[in-house]
């Protein structure tokens, strides 16, 4: 008996084991954990940004009401450290022709900036240079997420685009559990707390879309109708991405985004 159990035993752990590693074999591991990264990216550059930026804003407080992009502000900051650096030619050489170059070489002259130390402007361009690394590994990132979506699930990563495609698995689990939702569900995903709360108090009005908000096509309708968008776009999602799991692969998106495209036009 003692044997019988012992033995059952080993052939429950080998089978979990066996479970776990396909598991973690999967393509879709990889990607929730690279969508999970790119978050953690995103907020790491912001966060050094920001401070870089109110750092040199000290040195040089008209540029950031010249320079609205974060990338393009540290790239500034990093190519030219001191202000009277800064010169026309050289920003378009940096930034390529944006038309602002000439305002912010006059700016730099006549800036009532005070003067930075030496120590303290390599430390900023560190900063500079470090939260500008983390904008490249984003990039980087964005690509595998959506090389890989591409191979894992064509269909589903054309009709929702690939790092809204990864969120969504991500949010869900995984592809598997994502394509035995019902659209209902897909059309929340990520709006859970909202959810909870109008659960909780009728009186709150419940949410009408999650991460689908960022498609484009939603993006593209009047505020009354981004329901009505929303809902068109996840029932389109859930059969894309059940074509990609339990089909050939066949690519049936270009259909899904026509139609897409008619449900969009009447809702404008």
């Amino acid at each position: 008996m003692e044997q019988d159990i012992a033995q059952m035993r080993k052939a429950l752990i080998r089978r979990a084991k066996k479970q776990v590693q396909e598991r973690y074999s999967e393509t879709d591991v990889d990607i929730i954990r690279a969508i999970s990264v790119l978050g953690d990216l995103d907020n790491a550059f912001n966060l050094l940004a920001e401070n870089a930026i109110e750092w040199y804003g000290g040195h040089f407080p008209e540029l950031q009401s010249i320079v609205r992009d974060n990338e393009a502000y540290l790239k500034i900051v990093k190519e030219f450290g001191e202000k009277e650096n800064i010169s026309e030619k050289k920003l378009s050489k940096l930034l390529g022709e944006t038309g602002k170059e000439k305002r912010i070489e006059e700016k730099a002259k006549s800036s009532m900036g005070s003067p930075v130390k030496k120590n303290a402007l390599e430390e900023l361009q560190l900063l500079a240079s470090n939260a500008l690394a983390l904008k490249a590994e984003r990039k980087k990132l964005q690509e595998f997420i959506e090389k890989e979506m591409e191979k894992l699930a064509p269909n589903f990563s054309k009709v929702a685009g690939g790092i809204l495609g990864a969120r969504l698995m991500a949010n869900a689990g995984g592809l598997k559990q994502l394509a035995m939702m019902p659209a209902s569900t897909m059309q929340l995903l990520g709006a859970e707390k909202a959810l909870f709360r109008h659960l909780k108090n009728k009186k709150i009005k419940g949410p009408k879309y999650g991460f689908i908000y960022g498609h484009s096509f939603v993006k593209q309708v009047p505020g009354k109708n981004k329901g009505k968008a929303a809902r068109s776009i996840a029932s389109k999602l859930v059969l894309a991405v059940r074509a990609d799991y339990f089909g050939n692969k066949k690519d049936v998106s270009k259909e899904m985004i026509a139609n897409l495209e008619k449900r969009v036009a009447k809702l404008k």
